[in-house]
């Protein structure tokens, strides 16, 4: 009681409430812009799946539905959209799984080799005078090399932080899961 009563009278309300709304845009603008990307992803998965399911009418389906006994052949073409809609959504999500970890393997080389020049001309080390990112190119000629490690280090763990990154990194994983459950629940 006697924090709650120090912390209400010691509080303006007024930036208490400009923060919470701040926080609240802030939260409305990433659902926004994930749920445009989601959007896009699911439409890569429905032209997928469309795809693989003109194979699969015309290839598989006659197979399964000689096999199939009668009473249970209405339920062969349903079946086999759901399959084909799962096997389209599987690969959408992992193209944009390659496609996220590329662009952040970018990224982050080019924030790697920055941070390097800096500790390196703080040690130092000159590149021919030249100590700012911005009146050179090694910076990101070395940021392609960090980027490829990033990114086989991405592609060699499956996309998945490996073992002890992964205890580390639980709780960032649970936000994770929350926000895509907060783009796709809608």
């Amino acid at each position: 009681k006697r924090k709650l009563k120090l912390v209400l009278t010691k509080m303006d309300p007024n930036k208490v409430n400009a923060a919470i709304q701040s926080i609240y845009k802030v939260w409305m603008s990433v659902l926004a812009v994930l749920t445009i990307k989601f959007a896009r992803t699911i439409a890569l998965a429905l032209s997928i799946s469309d795809f693989v399911k003109k194979f699969v009418n015309r290839f598989i389906l006659p197979i399964i539905r000689g096999a199939t006994p009668p009473e249970y052949k209405k339920w062969v073409p349903v079946i086999s959209d759901w399959c084909c809609k799962s096997i389209g959504i599987s690969i959408a999500w992992k193209v944009q799984s390659v496609i996220s970890a590329f662009a952040s393997s970018m990224a982050g080389g080019l924030i790697i080799s920055r941070a390097l020049l800096v500790i390196l001309s703080t040690n130092g080390f000159e590149f021919g005078g030249i100590n700012d990112h911005r009146d050179t190119i090694v910076d990101e000629i070395a940021s392609y090399f960090f980027a490829g490690l990033g990114f086989y280090f991405q592609f060699y763990f499956g996309f998945s932080a490996p073992f002890p990154l992964n205890i580390v990194l639980y709780p960032v994983q649970m936000m994770d899961y929350y926000i895509r459950h907060a783009v796709t629940s809608k």
